[in-house]
C-alpha cells in the first residue's frame, strides 16, 4: 500500500509491503471553531474590558517558533476595544531563542505589525540590565525576569496549550519561564529534563514542570490575565481559556488532549514522525517528534523523524556539547550539565531501547554526532526492516511535533 507524508514544501510517497499493518494518526479537526462572540463572552466574564483600560498594559506573546494564533486573538481584542492596540506595549517571550526575523514578526502580528511595531519589545535572556532579580530557586540559583513585566500595571498573556515533550504542555508557565527569564535559570530548568520522568502530557511527577511551578511563585500573577488557546490540525481555534494563569493553563491543557493525544492499545515495529512548520526547521527541534511518539515503539523497534531541517542543525548548544559527550556514561566528559545536555542524554538513552533515526538533509556525520541514525531512503529502510516477516506494524504520525501517542495508564 502507499502512504503519504509532508516534507517541507513537498510530499513523500512511501510504498509499504502488504504484510505491514499501517495506522495513521493526526491532530483532530474542530467541528465548531471558536467564534468571536464566544471569545468575547469568555473575555468579558473575566473582566477583560476593565483590564484593557489599565494605564500601563503589556501584552506578552510567543515568538515565531510557536504556532500560537496570536494575530487572531489580537484582532478579536481590537474589535472589543479599538483603541487598546494603539497604546499598549508588546513583549515577545523569546526565552533563549534568537531575535525574531522579519518573517517571525509577520507570523506573530501579521498586518497589525505596522500599527504596533514602535511598541514591540523582544526579551533577551542574556541582558541582565533588562531584567529584575525576583528570588532564588530551590536549585540554588538567582532567578531574573524581564523588567517590563515587573513594571507593567496589567499584563495580558497570549499563549497556546499543546503537548510539550518534556514540560508536559506548552503555554501557561512557559510564557514567563523560559519566556521572560535569564539564560542561567533556563539552563537549570532544562537540565532537569535529563530525567525521562519529564514527558509529554505529564505535569505531576515531572521534575521540570514542578520546577516551573516553583518559579511562578516568585512573580506577581495577580495582575495577569491569561488567554490560553487550543487550535486544531487546520490552525482553527478550537477553544480558549481566559482567566487566572494557573486555572486557564490547566483547563487549556486538558482541552488540548482532545486534539493532540491518541491512546494506543499496541506498540508498533516502526513509527514515522512527520514534522510540520515551524517545528520542522532544525535537527534541534526534531527531538519533539521522537519524545511525543516513543511510547508507541516496540522494544528494539524504530522511530524515524521526517523533517526538512531548513535551518540545519539549529541551536549550537547541544551540537557543540556532543563533541565532549561520553556516550557510555551518557554525560559530558567533565561531568557537568550544561544547556543542551537534555537533548543528548535523552536521545542517547533511547537508542539503547530502539533505533532512533531521522530523514533530513543534514549530513550523516552531524546526525550521528547527536545520536540519530541517518535514514536517507525511507522506502529502503522499511523494506529492510520488514523483510519477509509475516506480521509487522507501522504508525505514521502526522504533525508529530504536537501529536502524542500514549499508552493506557
Amino acid at each position: 500500500m502507499s502512504v503519504r507524508l509532508a516534507y517541507g514544501d513537498t510530499l513523500i510517497d512511501l510504498s509499504v509491503p502488504q504484510q505491514v499493518r499501517v495506522q495513521e494518526f493526526s491532530p483532530k479537526a474542530a467541528d465548531h471553531p471558536l467564534s468571536f462572540e464566544e471569545f468575547k463572552d469568555l473575555f468579558m466574564r473575566c473582566d477583560g474590558v476593565d483590564k484593557l483600560s489599565a494605564p500601563t498594559l503589556l501584552f506578552v506573546v510567543n515568538d515565531g517558533h510557536r504556532s500560537t494564533p496570536t494575530i487572531a486573538i489580537l484582532e478579536w481584542i481590537d474589535q472589543i476595544d479599538t483603541a487598546v492596540l494603539d497604546s499598549a506595549e508588546f513583549l515577545i517571550a523569546t526565552g533563549t531563542h534568537s531575535h525574531p526575523t522579519p518573517a517571525h514578526f509577520n507570523s506573530i502580528f501579521g498586518q497589525l505589525y505596522e500599527r504596533v511595531k514602535s511598541r514591540v519589545h523582544v526579551h533577551d535572556a542574556r541582558d541582565y540590565d533588562s531584567m529584575v532579580k525576583v528570588g532564588e530557586d530551590p536549585l540554588g540559583g538567582d532567578v531574573w525576569i524581564d523588567r517590563r513585566f515587573v513594571e507593567a500595571e496589567r499584563v495580558i498573556v497570549i499563549s497556546s496549550a499543546e503537548p510539550h515533550y518534556f514540560a508536559g504542555y506548552s503555554g501557561g508557565r512557559k510564557s514567563f519561564f523560559p519566556g521572560l527569564t535569564d539564560l542561567a535559570t533556563v539552563e537549570r530548568n532544562h537540565n532537569l529534563a535529563n530525567s525521562l520522568d519529564c514527558a509529554p502530557l505529564k505535569l505531576f511527577g515531572n521534575p521540570m514542570s514542578e520546577h516551573l511551578e516553583q518559579l511562578l511563585g516568585m512573580v506577581d500573577l495577580e495582575k495577569v490575565l491569561s488567554v490560553q488557546v487550543v487550535f486544531d490540525a487546520t490552525g482553527e481555534i478550537v477553544n480558549c481559556s481566559v482567566g487566572a494563569l494557573h486555572d486557564s493553563f490547566r483547563e487549556a491543557a486538558a482541552l488540548s488532549d482532545a486534539v493532540y493525544a491518541h491512546e494506543i492499545k499496541d506498540q508498533f515495529d516502526i513509527v514515522l514522525c512527520e514534522m510540520l512548520p515551524p517545528l520542522d526547521n532544525s535537527l534541534y527541534q526534531a527531538q519533539k517528534g521522537v519524545e511525543n511518539c516513543r511510547a508507541a515503539v516496540k522494544p528494539k523497534g524504530a522511530i524515524i523523524v521526517v523533517s526538512p531541517c531548513t535551518d540545519g542543525v539549529g541551536s549550537s548548544h547541544f551540537f557543540d556539547l556532543a563533541a565532549e559527550w561520553d556516550p557510555v556514561k551518557n554525560c559530558a566528559r567533565d561531568g557537568r550539565m550544561r544547556f543542551g545536555s537534555h537533548k543528548l542524554s535523552r536521545i542517547n538513552a533511547l537508542t539503547r531501547e530502539m533505533t532512533v533515526g531521522i530523514h533530513c538533509p543534514v549530513d550523516d556525520e552531524s546526525v550521528r554526532r547527536v545520536f540519530y541514525t541517518p535514514v536517507s531512503d525511507l522506502n529502503a529502510f522499511i523494506l529492510e526492516r520488514t523483510g519477509q516477516k509475516a506480521d509487522m506494524s507501522l504508525a505514521l504520525v502526522h504533525d508529530a511535533g504536537n501529536v502524542v501517542l500514549k499508552r493506557p495508564t
